[in-house]
């Protein structure tokens, strides 16, 4: 019996031992692994990876900051997915596990990398693609077919108007919506079907105020601004037609406020063009608020003798505004001959300027006339002879966002910026100069040379992020602080000598933050 039961034993053990070893204990999943490449579509990014033996499904989370956070998190039944309406220009982050029937045997997070998604194929609107009550839409064809653009009221997120694009609309790449408020903050979508294709924000332009002279209606009829601006009330805002041209073939005195101004008409994109065959000039004694020249295209038939204003009379102004125009083929923009004219602010903003003569932007060309504050901002000055000159005192002087090329007149005794005459060449507040790129200087026998600025030592002149090209000799008086680029400005720009400053070398530090703004990467 002692030996039956010990054989027992010794089987019981070897059964048990056998069945231990044969009863594996269960695994976990192994990780997923990426198939193929991330890739976006416009806002959508597409992911795909390996299926896992025993998955019942899958957790997909997705990032900005490296899973510090989780923007999204989706449960999925196939190893495919399509993440759409995500931000435009973006980097996110995917991982991925897979889910077992037991979720104790989960795999760990597979991190499938990083994608980031397309630009916005929407533009956003442009000055000129406003008024105070439409907007155009623009943008640029590329993958599915856009069908429609919906706009809510920013404030509120009230859907305004939705939009069906034609046929005609795709061709044009572009669709004008009107039925909008004026000074109101809209945010446009562009979609293909139920897909966001694009989204901008924008607001509208102020409405119209004061007194409205409307000539737009009136067409083949040149002299009609220069008939009408005798007859007009002290603050008038003359509505020109956009493609139309009016002509100054006489002096004309002004004595009262006037805004020059192209009319809102998204139908036609060419501004109003005043023509010069003689000068505008302040009436002897006058006072005048302001003289406003917004979005309108300035041209002469020659350097030699024509200027937007050539003022002799004495008068006192607070602003003369150059704003969002063109202006081209003039012997000076603006010169302050004689009398005592006292002009408290002169302002560019936002315009081209070409093929200026030897009285540049502004001369104050005798000291009994005064500027007191000069601003040139977000604008393009080429084919120049001079920038900014004068022979009084000035309060300050701001040259921010702009670009030159081709300007000053080359020689060893031109400026940008000249205060040229002793005693009265302080400007008090400084000189300030910030984000500018300077290119060639303007060929003149042989000689491109050109200097910065000449000032009483007394006045401050600050500059930051300011660049020259490698081509821009400089003869002295420079700007503190300016970058000397190793590239000649013929490989900065697209094609300067035709006016298109678009920064070519996307290794130019300053290709997003320097210059006129239209032209920045």
């Amino acid at each position: 019996m002692r030996h039956i039961l010990l054989a027992f034993f010794i089987a019981t053990c070897f059964f048990t031992a056998c069945k231990k070893t044969d009863e594996l204990e269960p695994t976990r999943l192994f990780r997923p692994v990426l198939a193929g490449q991330l890739s976006a579509d416009s806002n959508t990014i597409l992911a795909s990876w390996q299926k896992i033996a025993g998955a019942q499904s899958y957790v997909l989370q997705l990032s900005r900051d490296t899973f510090r956070t989780i923007d999204q998190t989706f449960n999925l039944d196939t190893n495919t997915v399509a993440i759409k309406r995500l931000l435009f220009n973006q980097l996110y982050q995917l991982q991925v596990k897979a889910v077992a029937a037991d979720t104790a045997l989960n795999s760990g997070w597979s991190n499938l990398g990083s994608v980031k998604t397309l630009s916005s194929i929407l533009q956003v609107p442009a000055a000129s693609d406003l008024t105070f009550n439409a907007v155009r839409a623009k943008w640029n064809t590329k993958g599915s077919p856009v069908t429609s653009i919906k706009i809510i009221r920013s404030a509120d997120s009230s859907v305004v108007s939705e939009t069906t694009l034609t046929a005609a609309d795709r061709t044009n790449e572009y669709k004008i919506i009107g039925g909008l408020k004026a000074s109101t903050k809209y945010t446009m979508y562009l979609n293909s079907g139920s897909d966001v294709r694009g989204y901008v924000e924008f607001t509208t332009k102020e409405a119209l105020a004061g007194n409205i002279i409307d000539l737009s209606e009136i067409t083949g009829r040149p002299s009609v601004l220069a008939d009408t601006l005798p007859v007009i009330p002290s603050g008038s805002t003359v509505l020109l037609k956009r493609g139309e041209t009016y002509n100054i073939s006489s002096s004309i005195s002004l004595d009262k406020t006037v805004i020059f101004m192209s009319g809102p008409d998204l139908t036609v994109t060419d501004r109003a063009h005043i023509y010069f065959t003689s000068n505008f000039n302040f009436a002897a004694g006058s006072t005048i608020d302001s003289i406003e020249f917004n979005d309108v295209h300035l041209y002469s038939d020659n350097y030699s003798s024509r200027y937007v204003f050539n003022a002799t009379g004495a008068a006192t102004v607070g602003k003369m505004k150059f704003m969002n125009c063109r202006a081209e083929i003039f012997r000076g923009l603006v010169r302050l001959q004689s009398g005592a004219t006292t002009v408290s602010n002169f302002i560019v903003n936002n315009s081209i300027l070409d093929s200026l003569a030897g009285y540049g932007v502004l001369t104050v060309d005798n000291v009994t006339c005064k500027v007191e504050n000069i601003s040139l901002t977000n604008s393009t000055v080429y084919k120049a002879e001079k920038v900014i000159t004068s022979k009084q005192n000035s309060t300050s002087v701001l040259i921010e966002n702009c670009t030159f090329n081709e300007a000053p007149l080359g020689n060893s005794n031109t400026y940008y910026v000249d205060y040229s005459t002793s005693g009265t060449n302080n400007v008090t507040n400084g000189i300030t100069i910030n984000n500018c790129i300077f290119g060639i200087g303007k060929w003149s026998n042989g000689a491109i040379t050109v200097k910065d600025v000449r000032a009483n030592a007394a006045t401050t002149v600050n500059g930051s992020n300011n660049f020259r090209t490698a081509d821009h000799l400089s003869a002295g008086n420079d700007l503190p602080n300016i970058t000397t680029y190793t590239r000649a400005s013929n490989l900065l720009w697209e094609d300067p000598s035709s006016g298109n400053f678009r920064i070519a070398d996307n290794s130019f530090p300053g290709r997003s933050n320097a210059g006129d703004p239209r032209w920045r990467q």
